[in-house]
């Protein structure tokens, strides 16, 4: 756990791909800070497929679906409202 106060407090410990620092587990939306529905849905399947692609599945189309999740999801935060979920997003991955 780690505390970001830019996405609520206390919040699981990940990587961009969605992992804990529990291996296997993968976390998204409310449960990892973000509390907009949203970005959460398209967090939900970025983890999904980050787990599945770890596990062996998803094959080559695993990278452009990759891309085009993490497009949307720089495109939901890019206003001045996303600016505070960026904001902690980037202390979660610097420590």
């Amino acid at each position: 756990m780690k505390f970001i106060p830019e996405l609520g407090g206390h919040v699981p410990a990940r990587g961009q791909d969605m992992q804990t620092s529990v291996e296997g587990i993968y976390v998204a939306g409310d449960v990892g800070g973000i509390e907009e529905a949203s970005s959460a849905m398209v967090e939900g399947y970025l983890a999904g497929l980050n787990a599945a692609s770890a596990l062996g599945y998803g094959g080559e189309t695993v990278q452009t679906q990759r891309t085009e999740l993490e497009t949307q999801l720089n495109d939901l935060r890019s206003g001045p409202v996303g600016e505070k979920i960026r904001a902690g997003l980037a202390k979660l991955y610097a420590e």
